[in-house]
């Protein structure tokens, strides 16, 4: 069985029903790593910059004072010169938005921590609304909400009374970190909660659906609606897989007994002397190869003499 991801209350009026979350779906896509054709080794990613110069920052507003780190550092008009590029240690990355190209405004983590929400133990039901009066398209990601044994009876009574309303519940949580906007629903003999985008992100549909047709002869209409009876029926999940994934899965598992180990990792390094040290070692490498080949061919000379 998978580990709850959160364990808590759900708070509605002077009710409380302790629960815990379950992850309701799982993707199952086939991820690759990088791998070094030649070495077969994995290829890591790593933080560089390009040019070490300073970045350009969000600039001092007329009247009013900006903190510290949001301070235009140089002129809009200075160009950075390129140079090599170098790693950045972790402790000297800082989140930065991207105001205008190459402009940025940076956050430090301790302004960041302020703005967490408090750590609660709650879902807290703001109200109930018609299960119809939600579109789908709020919906995001879905977790079992699971009674703990003591309070299964009481969870069964919302399940059953809130299943009988055809309602479910709009409310707030705290995961990770972040409030969530989410929807409690009856699935079964459990309830269901799940995720939602707010109002300002959803796109809009201005300016995309098309004008409705005003010329449509009866005879269309009936056989449209005849088509869609005609290929009607249950929704079963089962019937519809993932093809692309189960050839992937196909295609992998018939190379794997082909899978080569990776070779031997060379010392990583970045500055000049590692560049002399891995050229001696590649010159003397030659040398003992080329002595290698040298002593069968003197001895060939020697029997042909």
């Amino acid at each position: 069985m998978a580990r709850a991801v959160w364990s808590g209350t759900i708070s509605f009026g002077l009710v409380s029903v302790p629960v815990r979350l379950y992850p309701a779906t799982r993707r199952k896509d086939v991820r690759f790593h990088e791998i070094d054709r030649v070495s077969g080794q994995r290829v890591r990613h790593q933080k560089v910059i390009e040019a070490p110069g300073p970045t350009l920052t969000l600039p001092r507003e007329r009247g009013r004072e900006l903190p510290p780190q949001w301070e235009e550092r140089v002129p809009p008009t200075a160009v950075p010169e390129k140079t090599a590029a170098r790693l950045v240690a972790p402790g000297d990355v800082v989140k930065g938005f991207e105001v205008a190209r190459d402009r940025y405004v940076t956050v430090d983590r301790e302004e960041l921590e302020e703005l967490v929400p408090e750590r609660t133990r709650a879902i807290d039901v703001e109200q109930f609304v018609d299960a119809s009066a939600v579109d789908p398209i709020y919906f995001d990601v879905s977790y079992y909400a699971v009674p703990d044994r003591d309070y299964e009876r009481a969870y069964g009574l919302l399940v059953d009374a809130m299943r009988e309303a055809r309602k479910i519940a709009i409310c707030w949580f705290v995961l990770r970190r972040k409030r969530y906007l989410a929807a409690l629903r009856p699935q079964g003999r459990l309830m269901v909660l799940t995720t939602m985008f707010h109002a300002d992100e959803v796109l809009p549909t201005a300016g995309l659906e098309p004008a409705s047709p005003t010329d449509l002869r009866k005879n269309e209409r009936e056989m449209a609606a005849l088509l869609i009876n005609t290929l009607s029926g249950p929704f079963e999940p089962q019937r519809y897989p993932d093809e692309y994934r189960q050839k992937l899965n196909a295609l992998i598992e018939g190379r794997a007994a082909s899978a080569r180990p990776a070779g031997i990792e060379a010392p990583a390094g970045t500055g000049v002397q590692d560049l002399m040290s891995a050229l001696r070692a590649s010159v003397e490498q030659a040398r003992l190869a080329s002595k290698s080949r040298a002593k069968p061919a003197a001895k060939r000379k020697r029997r042909s003499a």
